[in-house]
């Protein structure tokens, strides 16, 4: 069954129907005045023209403001779009407006709001609620409105699960202005702002339990959000109008079919990769340029200390962009430091370019690694200070100032109230115990083996190294759950930790988020022992993944910190994770079922992932330097993209391997667009962001506004930071994962070039 529109236009009103899905506008335009009234109404007219429809309507507001609207409704096969144009034909005093509609939507079959999933990509999936307390986990409602700039595709999708039919709220027009927002306009809460951001969202139907809200603001309004001092509060845009003026803005209602969650946002994700999606990213150097100017920032980090206990040594990579290098003398294995996974690029980079240099300092590193930062039990530890001669627990990203504070007065200097506020009690509760994460503790290992195979491909067999990343299997197994799960964090015998449980969660599904990481070194492992119980410790990991993660849609526990009190949430690395783990699984054992959902995962990943460049204010770092989001991912639902990072980088191998094997070119554009649009932000001879060498890039990029105000704007990290900054936080893990990644892809392809790749991939 096709569309049915129009009905309901001798109301004056908009209805819609297809194949049980009705969506109602009972009041098709709101104007809302800044510190005034919030009109609503129907059309005046409406008169048709073939498949298009042109409803007009004249609003006045207080006597003194009058507009004309003018709406043009195209029906298309399988959408239909609105473009708005608002007059203003009279403003006797200086006027500013936000225009809205809001869309009822109900399915046939569908009885109540549980019968229905959601995506805002980036932000919201499903319910956001991994808790299963039947309240998102976050703002704590399922009214969500999210800005232009924080949506990687510019829609929001609502999907019936028992109708099987989905309806997707879609910004037409691609947003081109915008200007920082400045604290007197956050702290005022609602504000004129010249800007052509709006909003999508998402809402419970207060009069009708069967039906939901799609709704856009032009510009935008975040009924509930974590933004720069807001505790989840709302704040809101206007634009100024004058006499004579217009705005116009354009939107689509988008109707499928699907058989879940995941086909409705790939379907979504997919419409606007064929509809805005400029995969032609260009910089002024080539990747190949790149590779040398990363690996020269990564050697020149390490650092040697014959003078300390242990003779420690690593790649100390913690420093602003803008001060060298810097003092750090914190070595971290895994996350963010990842010593072995720059020792792995390093020994490549010498097969490369025969420095001998880079092989001497990578073998040091290892060395120290496996002689001293691993338990009896088998387990690696994380983080060694070298300054205080022993390991630290814990203390990664956020809550690194908590390690060397304790004084609330001083904490909030550097991290603002909020985040302090939501820390302070876990980082008091998590002093007590020693222990790891498994995503920290499996990074490790994995690219140790990593490093293992390749000193053994050219001729050097270090069997200590092997005898430890076995003998970490093997504690893994022994502790892995009958279900197939592991937990997120263990102490370092091997016990789960499951206090705090705001940050190791609370139920199966938060704490066996654990069970993501571990597949990539079993499968290694597996590979080079022939040995099946490694391969059978992935295969029950993969099937729990796919009972508990995939077919809800709830991809969590990739990140080890948060500026939320929850650490085990809903983020983009969870996705990774999952998607490596299951691909994995499918290579060793080709069950159909493990590709289907490392596809699964691959197409959630889009939806994090932008497909358009957001505007930045000319006078900001990422405006001058003409940085493009294209490609780049959101971090977690939190912040809702409006912070976005490297991570992504280091799975486009993965990726490409199940556009492969699935043969499916989208995914291959999206591999291609997340390795190309992510050298953005890197300073390169011809493009340097005023940093202090080339090979530099941030860890991340405020994209929109995000966390709170802070006395010190000279901290490194995304607090203190408006959009268009970076978060001034430098480490090991960026230059590796791209290293890894065109490492990666040039062994497999033999070329960076991705028109050539895809060209390979998909030759008949």
């Amino acid at each position: 069954m096709g569309l049915k529109f129009p009905l309901g236009l001798e109301k004056k009103e908009v209805l819609i129907e297809r194949n049980g899905i009705k969506i109602e506008a009972p009041w098709p335009v709101q104007i809302q005045i800044l510190k005034g009234r919030n009109k609503k109404v129907k059309y005046d007219s409406i008169r048709n023209q073939k498949n298009t429809y042109i409803a007009e309507a004249e609003v006045e507001i207080n006597k003194k403001n009058r507009f004309h609207i003018t709406d043009i409704w195209e029906e298309n096969l399988n959408s239909i779009k609105l473009s708005r144009k608002v007059t203003c034909i009279l403003a006797e005093e200086e006027t500013a407006i936000r225009v809205s509609t809001e869309f009822h939507c109900g399915a046939k079959q569908a009885k109540n709001f549980e019968d229905y999933q959601f995506v805002i990509p980036g932000a919201f999936y499903n319910k956001n609620d991994t808790d299963q307390d039947g309240q998102d986990d976050y703002l704590g409602t399922f009214e969500q409105d999210y800005k232009d700039d924080r949506n990687p595709n510019l829609s929001v999708t609502g999907f019936s699960k028992k109708d099987k039919q989905f309806i997707s709220l879609i910004r037409a027009d691609i947003p081109k202005l915008d200007t920082t927002i400045t604290r007197k306009q956050i702290e005022e809460r609602h504000f004129i702002h010249n800007t052509d951001i709006g909003s999508l969202g998402i809402a419970p139907s207060a009069n009708r339990m069967e039906e939901f809200l799609l709704r856009c603001d032009y510009p935008f309004y975040e009924r509930n959000s974590f933004c720069l001092n807001v505790d989840g509060s709302e704040w809101a845009a206007y634009r100024k109008i004058k006499q004579g003026e217009e705005l116009e803005v354009s939107y689509i209602l988008l109707f499928g079919e699907a058989e879940n969650l995941t086909e409705a946002s790939w379907k979504t994700s997919t419409f606007q990769m064929e509809r805005i999606l400029d995969d032609n990213i260009k910089h002024p150097f080539s990747l190949e340029e790149t590779i040398p100017y990363r690996r020269e920032l990564l050697h020149n980090s390490f650092r040697d200390f014959p003078e300390k206990k242990n003779h420690p040594c690593g790649y100390v990579c913690h420093f602003s962009p803008r001060e060298n290098y810097g003092d750090q003398n914190v070595l971290e294995y895994g996350f963010s430091g990842n010593q072995t996974m720059i020792c792995y690029e390093m020994l490549r980079g010498t097969e490369e370019t025969e420095n001998e240099e880079y092989r001497e300092r990578a073998l040091k590193t290892i060395q120290f690694f496996v002689e001293h930062c691993i338990a009896e039990s088998g387990l690696p530890n994380a983080m060694y200070s070298v300054e205080k001669e022993d390991f630290v627990y814990w203390w990664t990203g956020v809550l690194m100032p908590f390690q060397y504070s304790e004084n609330r007065e001083e904490l909030e200097k550097f991290l603002g109230n909020q985040v302090v506020g939501a820390m302070i009690g876990i980082a008091e509760k998590l002093k007590g115990t020693k222990g790891n994460y498994c995503r920290t503790m499996t990074e490790a290992m994995y690219y140790l083996m990593l490093c293992f195979l390749e000193e053994k491909e050219n001729g050097t067999l270090h069997k200590d190294w092997v005898d430890v990343v076995v003998a970490f299997c093997d504690k893994m197994i022994e502790i892995q759950n009958a279900d197939g799960s592991w937990y997120r964090a263990y102490t370092m015998e091997g016990v789960p930790m499951t206090y705090p449980e705001e940050w190791f969660g609370s139920n199966v599904i938060e704490q066996g988020s654990g069970t993501i990481f571990p597949g990539e070194v079993l499968a290694l492992v597996h590979e080079y022992t022939g040995n099946e119980k490694y391969r059978s410790a992935l295969c029950k990991a993969a099937d729990f993944i796919m009972k508990y993660y995939v077919e809800d849609v709830l991809y969590l526990g990739g990140l080890n910190d948060t500026t939320h009190k929850k650490s085990v949430k809903i983020d983009a690395v969870g996705v990774m994770y999952n998607m490596r783990t299951l691909l994995l699984a499918y290579e060793t054992t080709k069950k159909e079922r493990y590709l289907y959902g490392a596809k699964s995962a691959a197409q959630i990943l889009a939806s994090w992932t932008y497909l358009w460049n957001i505007p930045f204010d000319e006078n900001t770092l990422l405006g001058k330097n003409g940085f493009g989001t294209t490609g780049w991912a959101g971090c977690d639902v939190i912040p809702g993209c409006s912070y976005v990072d490297d991570e992504f980088v280091e799975f486009v191998p993965d990726l490409m391997r199940i556009a492969e094997y699935s043969r499916n070119k989208q995914l291959a554009i999206l591999g291609k667009i997340v390795t190309l649009g992510m050298q953005h932000g890197l300073s390169m001879p011809q493009r340097m962001y005023g940093y202090t060498m080339p090979g530099i890039q941030c860890e991340g990029f405020l994209t929109s506004l995000w966390l709170s105000d802070t006395e010190d704007l000279e901290f490194s990290g995304a607090v203190a930071k408006n959009k268009g900054d970076d978060n001034d936080t430098c480490n090991g893990l960026i230059n590796g994962q791209a290293l890894y990644n065109l490492d990666s892809l040039k062994r497999r392809y033999y070329t960076l070039d991705f028109d050539k790749i895809i060209e390979q991939i998909f030759a008949e």
